[in-house]
């Protein structure tokens, strides 16, 4: 069975309705975890996804792609919608959680789709950076994509939308954003391998300075699966072992935060079913 899904010509169409959606003009400022919580991201986000080839190194095809979330405290839901060129479409279900500076999300729900000849939808997923561009917020980055069974890994691709109403966070723009970038410097070496993963994927970082650290594992419902680590380190670099089954929880997308000191970190992990 599984042999069989593999050899599926599976291309993830992946963009959104909103063709009046303008791209970004000018650079984007990526926010920090202090920046991020006095936002809301509710609302309407228009722009494209591009669909990385077989290869990874250029983009088979672009989408219009759009997000409708809601935000309560740091929990996401919403619907995603995907509009190729041909004007077939696929909108879904959204779940995410912001974790200091990203939004982590899956979508994992087909709701009404028009379905290419001999193609498939496959589900997404992915941790967006939270930027600025002017006045305007900007969700921006890679996008993997995942088979709907098995959770097999499609071409994945790369995001970029814009939120189309600003207007609720006007005001923390103007009180808290004008002043000097103060992005997180994240060059840690913090990275998760393997991932996707099966059993045991490995968290690899580095402490600049001696720091109080945490290494926790959440669900995109925002609930504590594991606390892998809460101490105090000393400069230097580390790794920690992290096994979905001994933890009692399996999922297929889970959220690893690092903390050090003040400083927030998280990356996104995908378990094969």
């Amino acid at each position: 069975m599984k042999n069989a899904l593999l050899s599926l010509l599976v291309l993830c169409l992946l963009g959104i309705t909103s063709l009046y959606a303008e791209d970004p003009k000018g650079p984007i400022t990526p926010l920090n975890a202090s920046q991020v919580s006095k936002l809301d991201l509710s609302g309407k986000w228009v722009g494209k996804r591009k669909q990385h080839t077989a290869d990874k190194r250029s983009y088979i095809e672009i989408f219009e792609y759009e997000f409708d979330l809601k935000q309560e405290g740091n929990l996401i839901t919403g619907t995603s919608t995907i509009l190729n060129a041909n004007g077939e479409y696929a909108e879904m279900k959204i779940q995410g959680v912001i974790v200091g500076d990203k939004l982590h999300f899956r979508e994992y729900e087909v709701k009404d789709a028009i379905r290419p000849e001999g193609r498939v939808w496959c589900f997404k997923s992915g941790e967006l950076r939270i930027g600025r561009n002017g006045d305007r917020l900007v969700l921006f980055g890679a996008t993997p994509s995942f088979m709907e069974i098995y959770n097999y890994p499609c071409t994945g691709g790369y995001t970029e939308i814009v939120k189309a109403d600003n207007s609720n966070n006007l005001n923390a723009f103007q009180s808290e954003f004008s002043s000097e970038n103060l992005v997180i410097d994240e060059q840690i070496g913090f990275n998760v391998f393997p991932n996707p993963y099966i059993d045991n994927t490995t968290i690899y970082y580095s402490v600049k300075n001696d720091s109080k650290v945490t290494v926790e594992i959440f669900d995109l419902n925002g609930r504590l699966v594991s606390n892998l680590f809460s101490g105090e380190q000393k400069a230097g670099g580390y790794q920690l072992i992290f096994n979905a089954k001994s933890s009692g929880y399996m999922s297929s997308t889970l959220i690893v935060k690092l903390t050090i000191g003040e400083d927030v970190y998280s990356r996104q992990i995908v378990q094969f079913q």
